[in-house]
């Protein structure tokens, strides 16, 4: 398995992320997802509108969960660890 580029990498599952993120709210408009980039660690904030969190959340964090595996499992590609935390 041939890692891409770090650079790629992140742009990659940022993109991702505000894809499925995007297909779920109300508010499509209004999601911003900030890449804080370290060495190790790749921290993506994503934030929605007030009225959408409870659709990206999900019954007990089930939605949330399930974005946080795509992204991980789309993230063994990099070289790097992955957060994505819901603000």
């Amino acid at each position: 398995m041939k890692k891409k580029p770090t650079d790629q990498q992140v742009g990659f599952l940022r993109a991702l992320i505000e894809s499925m993120v995007t297909a779920i709210v109300e508010h499509e408009d209004q999601v911003v997802v900030v890449c804080a980039d370290t060495p190790a660690r790749v921290t993506f904030s994503v934030r929605v509108h007030h009225d959408d969190v409870g659709l990206v959340l999900g019954p007990r964090g089930a939605t949330a969960d399930a974005i946080r595996r795509v992204v991980w499992t789309s993230a063994k590609k990099t070289s790097k660890r992955v957060d994505v935390d819901f603000v």
